[in-house]
């Protein structure tokens, strides 16, 4: 019998989220290893000769990119579907996911990071959440050094995070004029489209469903992000997608798994 899937992640992140929750909805068990933002990369160049998360271990071997990730979920396990079957809904799917993951997911990023990255006490506790007392120390001993690696690598100049701000409005726009009368952005049942906008969107959302909440409190930057949103429908949209198909964690060992 093939070992189970094997998830190298960061807790945090919404491309990493965004494969935790298809193995989720596919009800594949799995097992995940989450590695701290920029210790990280050592591990994924020897497991995929590339230093970005997330990286599967599957069938013997490495894939890295969560479109490239979630397409062979889909080809190995397609039921239940998120590529939906009909050839011009699922080109519609893929279209938004490509959108969402290319052009909204790294202002987001960018925007959440900027919350974090001057504040040494949150950002160390975000990045370390879950990580053992040596890996803390080392973060923070290590932390003067890594934040300018941090803001190059993740664009978090004053000019670029003025810009994702400029377009936050934007995206809400695009996002809230998507979604159909069933209320799905590709057809008339849940999909990559949605659940791809939907993890995207926790980067400055939250929702309680998401699996690895953030340690308390947050900075107060974020908490006000977040606030300038909430009154949006695509807020709210994001809140219900979670809430009716984020589902049971199916991590080798969890609780929920069944």
């Amino acid at each position: 019998m093939d070992a189970p899937p094997r998830l190298l992640h960061f807790r945090v992140s919404h491309y990493n989220e965004k494969v935790r929750w298809a193995l989720d909805f596919k009800r594949w068990p799995h097992r995940r290893k989450a590695l701290v933002p920029g210790f990280h990369m050592l591990t994924a160049w020897r497991k995929s000769g590339q230093t970005l998360l997330p990286v599967i271990e599957l069938g013997g071997r490495a894939l890295h990119d969560s479109t490239a990730i979630i397409a062979e979920l889909e080809r190995l396990r397609p039921d239940p579907p998120l590529y939906p079957g009909d050839p011009a809904t699922r080109a519609r799917a893929l279209a938004l996911e490509d959108w969402f993951d290319e052009e909204v997911a790294p202002d987001l990023r960018r925007l959440f990071w900027s919350t974090y990255l001057d504040r040494f006490g949150a950002c160390a506790r975000m990045c370390t959440d879950g990580a053992g007392p040596f890996t803390r120390i080392a973060f923070w001993a290590s932390f003067p050094f890594t934040r300018p690696l941090f803001r190059r690598r993740i664009g978090t100049g004053a000019k670029r995070v003025g810009r994702a701000r400029e377009r936050l409005g934007g995206y809400f726009d695009r996002l809230e004029s998507e979604i159909g009368p069933a209320g799905y952005l590709a057809g008339g049942s849940f999909s990559i489209a949605d659940l791809t906008a939907a993890a995207v969107m926790t980067a400055i959302i939250r929702p309680p469903q998401f699996s690895y909440p953030l340690p308390e409190p947050w900075p107060p930057e974020l908490v006000d992000l977040r606030g300038s949103v909430a009154e949006r429908a695509g807020f709210r949209w994001v809140l219900d997608v979670y809430a009716r198909h984020r589902g049971a964690s199916y991590e080798a060992g969890s609780n929920s798994a069944a």
